[in-house]
């Protein structure tokens, strides 16, 4: 009788976690992509990372862009190390700083943050990290690949020396 018992819960709750697994979406709804524009004020704007802003409330990552993480040693030209993701996060905060932002959120990443492209100050934000060697871009940004290529061309940012891969 034990093993019966045992052999049926057993059952029971492997049932239930497949049930919890196969069907999330109709037993506790979708979450919706978020959309639309998420605006502040400079006070109300913090750099988290090199690609990573909080926006009053909202955690946003730029969309198209990855930056280096604080502490990932890069090369100068002349071969000496650098933080490169303190370079990132110095050159995002330097792009936002004093600007009204303004966000157009469009899905989320992996880890389920809000993906957005950034305004500030009348720049692109996500482009001008690009740009300026401080970030690449993704493979589904395919219109900031001419910008990275661009910094590489002028040796800046990551590129100036030997940049460590992300």
């Amino acid at each position: 009788m034990g093993r019966t018992v045992a052999a049926g819960l057993i059952g029971a709750v492997g049932g239930a976690a497949l049930v919890l697994i196969a069907l999330p979406a109709e037993l506790f709804g979708r979450v919706p992509l978020p959309s639309g524009t998420l605006t502040a004020d400079a006070p109300q704007v913090a750099v988290v990372d090199g690609d990573t802003l909080r926006v009053r409330d909202t955690v946003v990552r730029l969309q198209g862009v990855s930056a280096p993480a604080r502490g990932q040693a890069c090369q100068r030209a002349d071969g000496t190390a650098y933080d490169c993701g303190t370079a990132a996060i110095d050159a995002l905060a330097s792009l936002v700083r004093g600007h009204l932002i303004a966000c157009r959120l469009n899905g989320r990443d992996q880890t389920g943050r809000p993906l957005a492209m950034c305004e500030s100050g009348g720049r692109d934000v996500n482009r001008a990290m690009v740009a300026g060697g401080f970030a690449r871009a993704q493979v589904d940004a395919p219109a900031f690949g001419e910008d990275e290529t661009a910094a590489r061309a002028r040796r800046v940012g990551l590129w100036q020396g030997r940049a460590a891969p992300l």
